[in-house]
């Protein structure tokens, strides 16, 4: 009954040391200006054995100096203590922060009160806004049998995930059998459930179980546990029960992914304005999106090969925007990371498509038609226009119009004058390109004709003229037959002379 009542107190007191450092973290985050952790030390290791007065000290290394010391002795929570801010004396630092050092006696009187005691010495630090820090020391006062643990790692309300390593100090001070350490695991409903009461190690699974005299340093497999809330039990094993003790760590199992849903195009043409992608249904299956980080990584394959064009990461980047007005192939990578650490990724390809430009042009107010013949007007000047030359919005005010004389470029811009290149016949082939920012082009050709050259004659005319002196050809020589046969002489034979 006393080993069982023991116990409870002793979770209750790490149940409100997890609450503890949770309410500090909250303060800190608000305040937006997080402390460096002090470094408290003490000048004995754990397992002081003493039977009478202690002197026990120590130092405290921080910016500043503490506005608050206090110190605790006792089993599972604090019998004896008192505030030791005001004999903070300074010493020379080992490092680089300044060094206070500490010191108080447990005299023989008080001693006696908590004797026999496996206790533990905690230094509690307090800063000018109100952040706390704590470190403790186990000291066995007179013929205590009861062993001790301390964990050092994993920390209350830890995450863990596949493998993480397990330390801490364990001690029997007295022993009959080999010391056997017992590290176990429990679900637990909830933060509030995790620790909240004692549990059995003759019938868990054991996650490791170790032989330590001091110091010990583990690493545990958690893989097999399934997502959510444990307590992380420790247990000094003794079925007597007068060496037993047992410490309980409350933890976040996180061993699934998060599953990333993510909405978005993948084909594309060539816009203005952006192209959105949108993650934010993500989730974790167990703890939820709150805590989730985004990284977004942008490729263009097609261009710039495996060098990112830009990477966005936050919290609150469940979205992502692509400008649509560069065409090309892109990737897009996102690596969704729950608050646990445990990590998705998964890449979606995009293709923009570049819109050509169409060409359209006229010639003194004459719309061009590709593949056909003008005749230029009298003169010597003619007006070309390809200004109403067409392209998607983004393209649309950077077009380049290029004209050419018989596939020789003579002049850029979409408004130009034509004078008769002096090196070119009656007629010549007038081509323009209409070009975006991508290089892609629209093109149109016509064959335009110097207003003195000759027009020819019609082809109909020209066959109806050929095939009339053809037939005319055709009735002349058949008569001109007729009279060579009639002028022909007849040759009589010498018989008919």
């Amino acid at each position: 009954m006393v080993r069982a009542l023991l116990v409870r107190v002793h979770i209750f007191l790490v149940a409100m040391l997890f609450v503890a450092p949770v309410t500090i973290v909250s303060v800190t985050t608000f305040a937006d200006q997080p402390e460096d952790s002090p470094l408290i030390g003490f000048d004995f290791e754990n397992g002081l054995f003493s039977n009478g007065t202690m002197v026990i000290s120590g130092f405290i290394e921080d910016e500043v100096k503490p506005s608050m010391v206090r110190w605790d002795i006792g089993p599972n929570s604090s019998l004896l203590g008192g505030e030791i801010s005001s004999s903070l004396e300074e010493i020379n630092p080992s490092g680089s922060r300044p060094s206070w050092a500490w010191t108080f006696t447990l005299d023989n009187s008080e001693a006696e009160i908590i004797s026999p005691c496996t206790c533990y010495v905690w230094i509690t630090v307090q800063s000018e806004i109100g952040h706390t820090w704590d470190a403790s020391r186990v000291v066995f006062l007179g013929e205590t049998a009861k062993s001790a643990i301390i964990v050092d790692s994993p920390e209350q309300g830890e995450w863990v995930h596949a493998s993480i390593p397990v330390s801490g100090w364990s001690m029997y001070p007295m022993r009959w059998n080999p010391p056997e350490l017992r590290i176990f695991a429990e679900p637990a409903s909830s933060s509030v459930d995790a620790c909240s009461e004692e549990a059995d190690s003759d019938v868990a699974t054991h996650l490791s179980v170790l032989s330590p005299e001091g110091d010990f340093f583990e690493s545990i497999d958690f893989s097999a546990l399934d997502d959510g809330w444990h307590s992380l039990y420790f247990e000094n094993y003794d079925p007597s029960g007068v060496t037993y003790a047992q410490d309980c760590i409350v933890i976040r199992v996180n061993n699934i992914a998060p599953v990333i849903s993510i909405e978005g195009l993948e084909h594309s043409l060539e816009k203005t304005g952006d192209i959105s992608f949108d993650a934010s249904a993500s989730d974790d299956p167990v703890w939820g999106r709150e805590g989730m980080h985004f990284m977004w990584v942008l490729r263009k394959p097609s261009h710039t090969g495996q060098t990112p064009l830009q990477i966005t990461m936050g919290e609150d980047k469940g979205t992502f925007t692509i400008s649509g007005e560069s065409s090309g192939d892109f990737t897009l990578t996102l690596t969704v990371t729950d608050a646990g650490g445990v990590s998705s990724t998964t890449v979606r390809e995009l293709s923009i498509e570049n819109v050509i430009p169409t060409a359209i042009a006229s010639l003194d107010g004459t719309p061009i038609e590709d593949g056909s013949r003008m005749k230029l007007s009298p003169g010597s000047e003619w007006t070309l226009d390809a200004s109403l030359s067409d392209d998607s919005e983004n393209d649309q005010l950077g077009l380049r119009c290029v004209w050419k004389i018989d596939n020789q470029p003579v002049f850029e811009g979409c408004v130009r004058t034509l004078s008769w290149p002096s090196n070119a016949g009656d007629e010549a082939i007038l081509t323009l390109d209409v070009i975006d920012d991508d290089d892609d082009y629209g093109t149109i050709s016509v064959l335009l004709v110097h207003p003195e050259a000759s027009d020819p004659l019609p082809y109909p005319l020209l066959v109806l003229v050929v095939s009339t002196l053809f037939l005319f050809s055709a009735v002349f020589l058949r008569y001109r037959s007729g009279d060579d046969a009639a002028s022909i002489p007849k040759w009589k034979s010498e018989d008919e002379g």
